[in-house]
């Protein structure tokens, strides 16, 4: 349901939230490739230290005995672990700067390997699950956006224009980059397959108000449809298709309303040849932002009683009770009862009459 523009607050761009993400590799991929790493600088400074190990010293050895290579192995294993024990050091100018210039950075980029790693495997994913879990908390009747392209994004711009805290709008894509555009409207983020039940969990889809699946090709979104309406039966679905023939497959898959692009697209393109004014007037009309707009809302109780016709600042064109649609281009006009919901063409200037 839209929200009267006299009750929409105007869209800001508001403070990027945080964007929630899976890893790409499995924790234990990744710690095996940073062992692999850190093996390979230590193999690296035991090379460079092997080479020039007449410029060590062992303080327990006597000056001339030269270092064994367990002795550069237990050398390159204290310098690069900082432990620091002083028994063997570099004595001459060439070892000292092979020291400072090579050795050193090999230490630390080790131990930024070892920082990076603790936040990424402990501390990160702490973080991470923490901050889920608060979210999960406060989604309640949120609307949910799978696939943030172009009309993913024109949709989460339209909820925002029209009034819908960014806070209850959560934006689930495989792509990071679409997603980084999604939190950068204020919006939270879910990287992952939108089909998938652990995403469809975290993103609280059995508690959502609704959900749009705007997704790129339309067998994926028959797909999502599906996994949606498994675990959410009674939210209502939303769902953008190129193609018309999959109606029927969205439609017995759970889709309450589906929106074909090709086809609103094809039938503009034919209004514009013989038409100047038709569409504009109607991409005005649907636009959160337009002069006027086409807005779906419950009676109020001042309307109750009042003809189709008497509402003011308003053109009633449809009204639905107990199921039926009448449509005042044909029906004619009724009096308005409590309980029935209106389609109207509404101006955005406050008290007007259209």
């Amino acid at each position: 349901m839209r929200v009267p523009r006299d009750a929409r607050m105007p869209w800001q761009r508001v403070r990027a939230r945080t964007l929630f993400s899976r890893p790409a590799i499995s924790p234990q991929r990744l710690l095996l490739r940073r062992v692999y790493l850190v093996l390979a600088l230590c193999l690296l400074a035991f090379t460079i230290l092997y080479i020039d190990r007449d410029g060590l010293r062992d303080a327990s050895k006597a000056p001339n005995e030269s270092m064994s290579l367990i002795d550069v192995v237990y050398f390159t294993m204290v310098t690069v672990a900082t432990v620091g024990y002083g028994d063997i050091v570099p004595v001459t100018p060439r070892a000292r700067l092979m020291d400072a210039l090579l050795i050193m950075p090999i230490r630390v980029i080790i131990w930024f390997i070892f920082l990076g790693t603790a936040y990424q495997l402990v501390i990160h994913r702490i973080v991470e699950e923490y901050r889920m879990k608060r979210l999960q908390r406060n989604l309640r009747q949120h609307i949910l956006v799978c696939g943030y392209g172009l009309s993913g994004s024109i949709a989460v711009r339209e909820l925002l224009e029209s009034g819908t805290d960014a806070h209850r709008i959560v934006v689930i894509d495989t792509n990071p980059d679409a997603l980084e555009a999604a939190t950068s409207a204020g919006v939270t983020g879910l990287l992952g397959d939108p089909s998938r039940e652990d995403i469809l969990r975290e993103a609280q889809v059995s508690e959502a108000h609704a959900v749009i699946v705007a997704v790129s090709d339309d067998p994926t979104a028959i797909l999502v449809t599906l996994s949606v309406r498994s675990f959410a039966p009674n939210v209502k679905l939303v769902v953008r298709i190129q193609e018309h023939v999959f109606q029927r497959q969205l439609r017995q898959a759970g889709a309450d309303v589906i929106v074909s692009s090709t086809k609103i697209g094809g039938l503009l393109l034919a209004d514009a040849v013989e038409s100047e004014y038709v569409v504009p007037f109607v991409s005005d009309m649907l636009s959160a932002r337009g002069r006027v707009t086409l807005l779906e809302r419950a009676a109020l109780p001042e309307e109750v009683g009042r003809m189709t016709n008497e509402v003011k600042g308003a053109i009633i064109v449809g009204l639905a009770r107990a199921g039926k649609v009448m449509e005042f281009y044909e029906d004619p006009h009724v009096a308005i009862e409590a309980g029935d919901t209106l389609v109207m063409i509404q101006s955005s200037r406050r008290d007007s009459a259209i």
